[in-house]
């Protein structure tokens, strides 16, 4: 009876270790649907191991009263060290070490589906005509995010003569968890970043877009001697796009 009576609360920790991972693996997969980085937007970027480091610390860390930081991505110890709960009778730490206990690793792939297969050539089409017009739409066509957790316990000696009866090095639980998502993380890297969005669908902004813009204009104010209506102020060709721009209304 006194091991099964031992290994009980083992079996809880282990419980909870996974339960853990699970949510981890949650998290970790929402990062990356907004932090999966843009070449018009550095500052949508962060690293697997920048996001490992956070869970870390959000997840297995003792961090009951810890106050979420930014700069937890780049911590390099536990906060607090790792949580109380996941010890053996004799205090030993079933997660000894910070960075290679817990693995993290994301994956960004093409969203699956016979939606995707049809859109992907129009995209392709719209990409080469921003090119040409200097604008760029871009509609997200890698949206399937994949996001893996494995942690590796430690088998300390209280654990192996539980688990095993005898002295051996192996045995020790590895856990994995995974999340997957499907979703569209795309994000403005504010109003010029909109602007040239909104560009690419609406071709006809180029006649707002210099060397264009500038001899419509004057071909404009050459004419206005017979149809004062066409001042560049009255007539803008191609449409206007002015991001952030609220009615006089809606601001009283």
């Amino acid at each position: 009876m006194l091991p099964l009576f031992l290994i009980i609360p083992l079996l809880g920790k282990y419980m909870d270790i996974k339960a853990t991972s699970i949510q981890a693996a949650r998290y970790a997969a929402w990062e990356r649907t907004v932090w999966f980085g843009s070449s018009d937007w550095t500052a949508a970027q962060k690293t697997d191991l920048e996001i490992q480091h956070e869970v870390l610390q959000r997840f297995f860390s003792d961090n009951a009263t810890a106050k979420i930081q930014s700069s937890q991505s780049s911590a390099g110890t536990w906060a607090g060290g790792p949580k109380p709960l996941w010890k053996d009778r004799g205090g030993n730490s079933m997660l000894a070490d910070y960075n290679s206990n817990v693995n993290q690793g994301s994956a960004r792939a093409q969203t699956p589906g016979t939606m995707d297969a049809i859109l992907d050539p129009v995209v392709s089409v719209v990409n080469v005509v921003d090119s040409i017009l200097g604008s760029k739409f871009e509609l997200d066509m890698k949206s399937l995010y994949t996001t893996t957790i494995k942690v590796q316990t430690v088998q300390t000696g209280p654990i192996r003569d539980v688990i095993t009866g005898r002295s051996s090095s192996s045995g020790a639980p590895l856990f994995t968890a995974t999340n997957v998502l499907v979703a569209n993380g795309w994000n403005a890297n504010g109003p010029d970043n909109v602007k040239k969005q909104v560009e690419g669908l609406t071709p006809m902004s180029i006649a707002q877009r210099d060397p264009t813009k500038t001899i419509l204009q004057i071909l404009q104010i050459v004419t206005t001697v017979f149809a004062p209506e066409l001042m560049p102020d009255h007539l803008k060709f191609g449409g206007v796009i002015q991001p952030d721009i609220v009615p006089d209304d809606r601001l009283k």
